[in-house]
């Protein structure tokens, strides 16, 4: 996937920035706080993962998920089809899209653009 650079600070395919994202997992049915995102990966209340080792995401009509190589089955999977959200750092106002596309699909473009980026040696 190739990103473009906006004049405007943002990129296209849009990317999810830092901050807080909120979605309802699988099992559940309460939107909850899932993790944060951060220059150096996501963080969770009982995880931390840099971008790295993230092996791979999905996105169907039922769900989306991320996949980690050291928290496998962990349970990040989440619903689609009901609120998912973030506020960005800085702010204080829930966003459910980013330049018109839903956060789940910002998220799993910030996954990529982040892993696309050479990694220091």
């Amino acid at each position: 996937m190739e990103f473009r650079h906006l004049g405007n600070g943002q990129t296209f395919p849009p990317v999810a920035p830092n901050g807080r994202i909120y979605a309802v997992p699988v099992k559940k049915e309460d939107q909850i706080e899932i993790f944060c995102l951060t220059s150096k990966g996501i963080v969770g209340n009982d995880f931390t993962a840099k971008w790295a080792e993230i092996t791979g995401f999905h996105y169907d009509d039922e769900s989306w998920e991320i996949i980690l190589r050291n928290y496998i089955g962990k349970g990040m999977r989440f619903r689609r089809g009901v609120p998912c959200g973030i506020i960005e750092d800085g702010s204080e106002t829930l966003k459910t899209n980013i330049q018109g596309f839903a956060i789940p699909v910002c998220v799993m473009n910030r996954i990529a653009y982040e892993q696309k980026k050479p990694q220091p040696t």
